[in-house]
């Protein structure tokens, strides 16, 4: 997965449900935060970014396009929600920055 350099990028959280009835989750709070390979946090956005309802049980929120990323550096994007019925999850997805070309 990429994250683009200069750019606006959105992270989203898709089909996220409660783990005992599996029904989609509307009510949670679900937040990301993208650090670098040291484990800081990327300069650029305040974190966490809160992610909203968007859809059935998908979160999203829009990342400024002033992140300092550099090309091919490897970044982790940790998303943490907390489900609507008190239950928690959290994910740790690696992405990579790019620069777009033609």
């Amino acid at each position: 997965m990429f994250i683009y350099i200069d750019n606006n990028n959105v992270a989203e959280l898709r089909a996220l449900t409660n783990s005992v009835t599996e029904v989609p989750d509307t009510g949670a709070a679900v937040e990301v935060t993208i650090k670098d390979a040291a484990g800081t946090e990327v300069p650029g956005q305040s974190w966490p970014a809160v992610m909203t309802h968007a859809a059935a049980a998908t979160y999203r929120v829009t990342l400024d396009h002033g992140l300092v990323l550099v090309p091919n550096g490897v970044y982790t994007a940790f998303v943490d929600a907390i489900g609507s019925g008190g239950e928690v999850g959290h994910w740790e997805i690696t992405v990579i920055g790019r620069t777009r070309n033609a």
